[in-house]
C-alpha cells in the first residue's frame, strides 16, 4: 500500500512539473521572432527527436504494427495538431498570454460539444451550464465588454479559440486509435506534423521571414527539446500511473501559471475582467473533467 501511495506521490509530482514546463510555452514563445508554422516545425522535429533519443536509450523499439493499424487516424489528427498548433502560436502574437491561453481552454467545452455530435455522448444539464458559463468567461477575458475589440486582439481571440478547438479535434480522434500506447501517438504525430509543416513552410514563405536570432534557437531548442520531447515522455509517465480526475485536476496548472508569467514576467495587463473569465473557464472546465471525460490525453 505504501510502495504504491509512493509511486502516486512521485506521479503527481512529474505532472505538477510538466504542467508548470508547459505553463512556460506562451512565454517563451516570445522571444522566438519566427512565423508560426516554423515553430511549430521546430518544436515537432525536436521533440520527435528527442523522443527517439529517450526510447533508445531504454532499449525500447516503436511499435510498427500498432502504428500502421492507426495509420489514417495518425494522419488525421497530425493534420489537426498542425492547425492546433499554428492557432496557438498565432493567438501568442495578436493578444496576451493570458487572452490567448485561456481561450484556448475553451477546449474541454468544445471536447463534450464534439462528444455529443460526433460521439453520441449524452449532453447533460450539468454539462450544457459548463458550456454556457465558460462562454461568458471567455466573454470576459476577451475585452469585447469593456473597450471593445480591436482587430488584432480579436485576431488574437478567434486564433486561440480555433486553436482549442482543433486540440479537441485530436482528442476526440484519439479515443479511435486501437492498441497503440501514447509514446507512440505522440512520436508519430510529431514526426508527421514535422514532414506535413517542412513544405507549408516553405510554400507560405516562413523561411524568409523569420528573423533567426541566437535567443530564438534556444527558446526554439528548449520548446523542442524540453518541453516537448521530454516534457511528454515525463508526461505520459505519470498519467498512466494516475486517475483521470487527478489528471485532470492538475491539468489547470498549466493556465495558471501562464496568466502569472504574462502579468508579473511579461508585464502584461491582467484586469478584473480577466480574473473573472478565467474562475468561469477554468472552473467549467475543470467541472466538465469532474463529470467523466473518460480519456487522459496530451496537453499543449
Amino acid at each position: 500500500m505504501e510502495k504504491g501511495q509512493g509511486k502516486n506521490n512521485t506521479a503527481r509530482i512529474q505532472l505538477i512539473f510538466t504542467m508548470l514546463l508547459f505553463g512556460t510555452i506562451g512565454t517563451l514563445s516570445r522571444y522566438i521572432n519566427m512565423p508560426s508554422s516554423l515553430i511549430c516545425l521546430g518544436r515537432a522535429f525536436f521533440g520527435v527527436l528527442m523522443i527517439m533519443l529517450l526510447l533508445a536509450l531504454r532499449k525500447e523499439k516503436p511499435d510498427a504494427e500498432a502504428i500502421w493499424r492507426n495509420k489514417w487516424w495518425l494522419l488525421l489528427s497530425s493534420a489537426f495538431m498542425c492547425v492546433n498548433w499554428i492557432c496557438q502560436f498565432e493567438a501568442f502574437k495578436y493578444t496576451t498570454i493570458a487572452t490567448s491561453t485561456l481561450c484556448y481552454y475553451m477546449e474541454p467545452i468544445f471536447y463534450i460539444l464534439a462528444g455529443a455530435v460526433i460521439l453520441k455522448e449524452k449532453l447533460t444539464p450539468k454539462k450544457v451550464i459548463c458550456v454556457l458559463i465558460a462562454f461568458c468567461g471567455m466573454i470576459l477575458v476577451s475585452g469585447v465588454l469593456q473597450t471593445g475589440l480591436h482587430l488584432s486582439e480579436l485576431k488574437g481571440v478567434l486564433f486561440g479559440v480555433a486553436g482549442g478547438f482543433f486540440y479537441a479535434m485530436v482528442v476526440i480522434i484519439n479515443k479511435y486509435m486501437k492498441d497503440i500506447s501514447p509514446v507512440n501517438t505522440t512520436m508519430m504525430q510529431l514526426a508527421l506534423v514535422s514532414v506535413m509543416m517542412l513544405p507549408y513552410s516553405a510554400l507560405t514563405g516562413a523561411f524568409g521571414e523569420a528573423r533567426i536570432t541566437q535567443t530564438g534557437i534556444i527558446c526554439l531548442l528548449i520548446l523542442g527539446l524540453l518541453h516537448t520531447g521530454i516534457g511528454y515522455i515525463i508526461y505520459f509517465d505519470a498519467v498512466n500511473k494516475l486517475p483521470t480526475q487527478t489528471v485532470g485536476i492538475l491539468s489547470y496548472i498549466d493556465p495558471v501559471e501562464a496568466v502569472l508569467l504574462s502579468a508579473f514576467f511579461l508585464k502584461e495587463p491582467v484586469t478584473v475582467y480577466t480574473v473573472a473569465g478565467a474562475v468561469m473557464i477554468l472552473g467549467a472546465a475543470a467541472v466538465s473533467e469532474l463529470t467523466g471525460k473518460g480519456e487522459n490525453y496530451e496537453k499543449s
